[in-house]
């Protein structure tokens, strides 16, 4: 049997998941990592993508975050401050694709910097919330 570790994920608006967990996988700025039970104190920035969290029992639970910031302290207790985040059952598909087109197009027209920059900060998180909710389609299939 695995160990596990407390786990917290909230959001400005609200708590989106608070009990054990055997295992987080989650977008840093370093890359994809994974932390669990035992795992050395860190502190990371999130990046837009997917929050993955594999429950005691395995069951595995999905999740968009649009940024933040993870902790995993003493006494294996994790959290997860995020500026933006969403279960994936609650990921409207369409916004979603609407947003990438509309990110694109303002790709194409751009004509500073932080145009550029905040249309490619909006197309990552639309795209990040298009790939969990077609993974959460594939894996609930299998079941």
């Amino acid at each position: 049997m695995a160990k596990d570790f407390q786990l917290t994920v909230l959001s400005a608006e609200r708590q989106l998941y608070t009990g054990a967990a055997e295992a987080l996988t989650i977008a840093t700025e370093m890359g994809e990592i994974t932390v669990m039970a035992d795992h050395l104190p860190l502190v990371a920035n999130l990046q837009p993508g997917e929050l993955m969290i594999c429950k005691v029992g395995d069951q595995t639970d999905w999740l968009f975050v649009g940024g933040g910031v993870l902790e995993f302290g003493e006494n294996n207790q994790c959290r997860v401050l995020a500026d933006v985040a969403e279960r994936v059952e609650e990921i409207d598909e369409k916004r979603a694709e609407e947003a990438r087109a509309r990110a694109k197009k303002i790709l194409e027209e751009a004509k500073s910097e932080p145009e550029v920059a905040a249309a490619q900060a909006s197309l990552m998180r639309a795209m990040a919330r298009l790939r969990i909710a077609e993974k959460n389609k594939k894996f609930r299939g299998r079941r």
